[in-house]
């Protein structure tokens, strides 16, 4: 039976503004049954159940359970509130799906996976990047015999600052910085280079904003570079990775444009056909990995215990902006 005949009885709690901008127009990407939203602000649930999925929506999430016939759950809420959800839907028997980070530290984040493997259930992140446009080519290039081995790897991810709003429920500006932001390339870094061996971290503050260097070995023997900034401005191009192998070069910027450098013939792809698309973003093609991983019974790419090593990273760097270290600061 294919997923379009057997979709995925699903309901989500929250709401929000990225709920609403990002994941609920990109369920449609994957086959999924929306059968309820549940979130504190009654008008909101029945707003975004009404343009979006079957017209039920919930304020208590328990009574949601209760009542409708579900799989899984999307928790799309914001870490600290989320974390005892999550394991709430995991102990009720829910496969889940989550946006990143996947918890506000190291060591609650290990506790959703120990939750994960206790009730069997697959529990993904959305670390969308992966799923991407320009992403998901450059993968599929990389493992050609012409690329060649990985050799370096550099990221430069940057952002406006994290202020006001967008500082809500995080202990300063560059701790939203680090926590919300960074992740996603530290997840790239392990997605596109591998096992992180060693990595140092240089950095500079200046206000509420945060410039870092970061130097990474893989274990591959391959090299990286990644650089982290929040003194840039919002609604511009973040995303910069240039991957080099031994026998070609990628060049991606954004999520939707991709150079691949040979000796025999240079492509380059673009698609800005809709900046926000949940197919160029990643967050459909992440849906569609999330049904398919629980149908198929396996693991998911951008499953919690890859979130775990993820956050291992941001851990040690943080640790390092807030002691006021340098140097080499993980090592394993």
């Amino acid at each position: 039976m294919t997923g379009k005949e057997n979709p995925l009885r699903i309901a989500i709690i929250g709401a929000g503004e990225m709920s609403a901008w990002a994941i609920l127009p990109a369920l449609h990407f994957a086959p999924l049954d929306l059968r309820s939203i549940c979130d504190l602000d009654e008008d909101r649930a029945r707003e975004a159940a009404t343009k979006f999925g079957s017209g039920r929506w919930y304020t208590d999430y328990r009574e949601m359970w209760d009542k409708e016939d579900i799989e899984a759950v999307i928790v799309q809420m914001n870490p600290q509130p989320r974390q005892q959800v999550v394991l709430d839907a995991l102990a009720a028997g829910y496969h889940v799906w989550m946006p990143k980070p996947p918890a506000t530290s190291l060591n609650a984040s290990q506790e959703l996976a120990r939750a994960a493997d206790t009730s069997g259930k697959i529990l993904m992140v959305n670390f969308q990047r992966r799923f991407s446009f320009a992403v998901t080519r450059a993968r599929e290039i990389m493992q050609r015999d012409s690329f060649g081995p990985l050799t370096q790897l550099s990221c430069s991810f940057c952002s406006g600052l994290f202020t006001g709003a967008r500082g809500r429920e995080y202990e300063d500006p560059i701790h939203a910085f680090l926590l919300d932001m960074a992740p996603h390339h530290l997840d790239l870094a392990t997605y596109l280079g591998g096992r992180v061996h060693r990595m140092s971290v240089f950095h500079t503050q200046s206000g509420d904003g945060i410039a870092l260097a970061v130097s990474v070995e893989f274990a591959s023997g391959a090299v990286g570079t990644l650089q982290l900034n929040s003194q840039r401005i919002w609604w511009r191009n973040y995303d910069r990775i240039e991957i080099t192998g031994t026998g070609e070069y990628l060049v991606l910027d954004d999520l939707w444009s991709l150079k691949h450098y040979t000796e025999d013939q240079n492509t380059f792809t673009e698609n800005y056909s809709d900046e926000r698309s949940g197919e160029l973003t990643g967050d459909g093609p992440c849906l569609i990995e999330f049904v398919n991983a629980i149908r198929e019974q396996r693991a998911p790419v951008s499953g919690i215990h890859d979130a775990v090593e993820t956050m291992k990273l941001y851990q040690a760097i943080y640790g390092a902006v807030r002691d006021g270290r340098a140097g080499i600061i993980f090592d394993q």
